[in-house]
């Protein structure tokens, strides 16, 4: 017979937000790992730094974005318009503080519910945030989330934007190490869908000029049937091609500048609407397999809200645009409908 347990006032807990975060990370930022595989949690928490900053350049402030790691030490520098002052501390430890929640401010941004950098903070041994603004800079000092040291705010000839330094905790991720090959990868994923952007990582440039284009050429290999076809809108890119060397289909989408690796909405639209264009083009009903079998293609959209399937945010989950906007199926369809069909019509040796 099973151990009765008594279930009492003394069985409920109250959790302060880092405790929460610490006890349960995989809510926040999907799997832990040592780092030897390209979605474990020390390369979110670059990634949710990064979000930020990224945020920061749509929105048209800073064009440069500076990352080193060292050891386990990770440094990343944007020169946007900093963190206001008197909230340094609030914005990277309060639950729920940030500046995302105004849709109109940053309606189309990945990060919307103001968790991103508090989990950094509350998963890293060490943690500081150094804000400059107006000629004057702050910054405080936490461990696993709790506040160790406050400065004042001082004068300073620093550029304006944000610094951030964490190690991740060895006690929740374990003796892991960062491998190049996937922080290269996340990076020439951000300059891709920020064409105009400069990634310093190490010494080395991340920069794209031609978007999803560059993205595709870069990881393609072998041949291809006919040369990439690139196609921009209002809040919408794509990149398609057909392989030569391959039969499955392969796709990177984005939200937002988010990798939706697991795809979405946005995806299962995109394969539909493909179909549907080539078949109205030529007047045939293909087969849909057919027309998807070796295909490589990108796309990237933009959705006010969005809502993902997880908080690491690699399925889509919405389906509209926005509060008022078109579905995405109808957004995306429409969009190939016209691009990809007129495309088609003045390029017949590729169609």
């Amino acid at each position: 017979m099973a151990k009765e347990v008594k279930y009492t006032e003394d069985s409920i807990r109250t959790l302060e937000w880092n405790e929460h975060i610490r006890l349960r990370p995989g809510m926040y930022i999907g799997k832990l790992g040592d780092g030897s595989s390209g979605d474990d949690g020390i390369y979110i928490l670059l990634k949710e730094t990064l979000d930020n900053c990224i945020d920061e350049f749509v929105m048209g402030n800073g064009k440069t974005i500076d990352v080193t790691i060292k050891d386990k030490t990770v440094k990343v520098r944007d020169y946007g318009r900093g963190i206001p002052l008197g909230k340094v501390v609030d914005v990277v430890s309060k639950i729920n503080t940030g500046a995302k929640y105004d849709s109109e401010a940053f309606k189309k941004s990945v990060g919307l519910n103001g968790v991103g950098t508090k989990a950094v903070n509350a998963l890293s041994s060490y943690f500081n945030v150094q804000a400059f603004r107006e000629g004057k800079t702050k910054s405080a000092d936490f461990s696993g989330g709790n506040l160790t040291k406050e400065s004042k705010i001082v004068d300073s000839d620093a550029r304006q934007g944000t610094l951030i330094t964490f190690i991740p905790d060895e006690s929740i991720f374990g003796k892991y190490h960062f491998i190049n090959e996937y922080v290269e990868k996340m990076l020439w994923n951000y300059a891709f869908l920020n064409t105009g952007l400069i990634i310093n990582y190490n010494g080395q440039k991340f920069q794209s000029e031609n978007g999803l284009l560059d993205l595709l050429q870069q990881n393609i290999t072998g041949s291809i049937l006919y040369p990439i076809i690139h196609l921009n809108g209002y809040d919408i890119e794509v990149a398609i091609t057909h392989s030569n060397a391959q039969y499955g289909e392969e796709y990177y989408s984005f939200v937002n500048g988010q990798h939706t690796t697991q795809g979405g909405t946005h995806q299962g639209a995109f394969r539909e609407g493909l179909v549907k264009t080539i078949r109205e083009f030529f007047k045939k009903d293909f087969e849909a397999v057919d027309v998807r079998t070796s295909i490589i293609a990108a796309i990237s959209i933009k959705v006010q809200e969005p809502v993902f399937e997880s908080q690491t945010k690699t399925k889509l989950g919405s389906q509209e645009i926005g509060p008022k906007g078109p579905s995405v199926k109808a957004f995306i369809g429409d969009f190939l409908k016209t691009e990809l069909d007129n495309f088609l019509h003045k390029n017949t040796e590729v169609a």
